[in-house]
């Protein structure tokens, strides 16, 4: 049986960490950048960066003025139990980010939709958001933390069959730019790409590439290996630099 403590002691800690540390294949995906930028003003924007992350893990305090949206992926294990259940495992959570919240401190960026109200502490109702995954014959559970920024936003385009592979890049260059223009990012970015079913799923797939895949990781799957590098080629062939154009 894991209790509640336990479980809200490691959410707190995660939640710590990834407001304050960069991710290694992220910070080393950012250095290969700086090394290859050859723009200069690019080149001193993405340096700068790579000292505040630095500058961050060795003053524990968090990366960026913003540290987005928390969020949970929780995948337990079907021999697991818990105190308290899976309702339990929820409220230990809560109460982590509101912890991290107060003492990282975390920026609340949680308010109400409409009155623009907030407790202080990132909790609400579907807030923070917890997303769960589930593993046969095995008793652990393994959670992990992302501060999810925002302002970039998710956009979503239901193709025909017609399109093809064509209408795919035309939706991410429209995507890319259209958000460039509005202000709307904050580069070097992860674009996550979800394709396939309904809209709520291609959402969650693309919102999970964005916030679990490694940087520098490929699709298992030959062809799909190869359209995400063109991909990526359409996307930095936009002209949009760091912090924007």
């Amino acid at each position: 049986m894991i209790q509640n403590n336990i479980i809200e002691e490691a959410s707190y800690e995660i939640m710590k960490k990834a407001a304050i540390d960069i991710p290694d294949d992220y910070l080393g995906g950012i250095k290969s950048v700086a090394e290859k930028e050859a723009e200069q003003l690019s080149g001193f924007v993405i340096k700068t960066m790579v000292k505040n992350y630095e500058a961050a893990t060795e003053d524990r305090r968090p990366m960026c003025a913003d540290t987005g949206l928390p969020r949970y992926y929780v995948k337990v294990g079907d021999h697991a139990r818990f105190e308290g259940g899976f309702t339990g495992i929820e409220r230990a959570m809560r109460s982590a980010t509101a912890r991290a919240t107060h003492d990282v401190p975390l920026r609340p960026n949680r308010v109400h939709p409409l009155w623009r109200t907030e407790n202080n502490n990132n909790v609400g109702i579907n807030s923070p958001e917890v997303e769960w995954t589930f593993e046969p014959n095995v008793d652990w559970i393994d959670i992990t933390t992302v501060h999810k920024g925002g302002l970039f936003g998710t956009d979503y385009r239901m193709l025909f069959p017609g399109d093809g592979i064509d209408g795919i890049k035309r939706f991410l260059l429209d995507t890319l730019i259209s958000f460039g223009k509005r202000g709307l990012c904050c580069q070097p970015a992860i674009v996550g790409i979800g394709l396939g079913g309904s809209k709520d799923t291609c959402m969650q797939l693309g919102k999970q590439a964005a916030c679990l895949r490694v940087v520098g990781d490929r699709n298992p799957d030959l062809k799909i290996a190869e359209l995400e590098m063109e991909l990526k080629e359409v996307g930095n062939g936009i002209g949009m630099g760091p912090m924007g154009w």
